[in-house]
């Protein structure tokens, strides 16, 4: 029901950057719990961050840095979101690290999802994946991180084909990329993650995602502003 996307648009304005609400019926259940719908949420990375990131080429990634504390406050407001969509009556799980691992759906093992947040990204039309294995967007780049709702609640949603990847000939990703954890493979739906990156090998440095063409001129259009 309309009312109630902005009913939730209203919650979360001022707390993140993009909303989308995203019909995942489609899906195996194995991948949808057999909810029908999805509110993804995401939040822009600080432009200076981006930035400090890629004036040191030895930045070491930390979970309290940044980077980190920005992804969780997208779980934060996703586990939020669900609350409140449960006390409404309304089935909702929240793809938070905290909801994964509830669900026991996420393997850390291989840093599995069963659901990515990327793959209801793209569905929503909102992007595409580089050869990074990151969501880019034209607003943030690969600079955003991104949280999930999945609930039965009565949302007007849409679903879109994958956009392929925009990407073309570029691979500063590939190149920044000190452990060589990525393949330079261009994303398409009928490959896996692990034909982009080896994720054993990725140590979240965040060199792929700051030196990004896209990111860096979505960033200096923010630091311009």
């Amino acid at each position: 029901m309309a009312y109630l996307n902005q009913e939730i648009n209203k919650l979360l304005t001022g707390h993140v950057d993009i909303l989308r609400f995203v019909d995942i019926s489609g899906l195996d259940v194995r991948q949808n719990s057999g909810l029908p719908n999805a509110i993804l949420i995401g939040i822009g990375v600080n432009p200076q961050f981006i930035k400090m990131v890629s004036d040191h080429t030895n930045y070491i990634h930390t979970n309290e840095d940044e980077y980190a504390q920005t992804e969780k406050r997208a779980g934060v407001i996703a586990d939020k979101l669900a609350n409140a969509l449960i006390e409404r009556g309304y089935k909702a799980l929240s793809q938070s690290d905290r909801g994964l691992m509830k669900e026991n759906a996420f393997d850390y093992y291989t840093k599995t999802s069963v659901l990515p947040h990327k793959t209801i990204a793209i569905l929503a039309g909102l992007g595409w994946i580089g050869k990074n294995n990151l969501l880019i967007t034209t607003e943030y780049g690969a600079a955003q991180c991104l949280g999930s709702v999945l609930t039965d609640a009565p949302l007007y949603v849409d679903c879109h084909d994958p956009n392929p990847s925009k990407c073309g000939k570029c691979t500063v990703c590939v190149n920044t990329c000190h452990k060589k954890a990525l393949k330079g493979r261009d994303w398409n739906r009928f490959i896996s993650r692990d034909d982009i990156i080896n994720v054993s090998e990725c140590n979240t440095c965040l060199r792929c995602m700051v030196n990004c063409p896209v990111t860096m001129k979505c960033m200096k259009r923010f630091t311009t502003k």
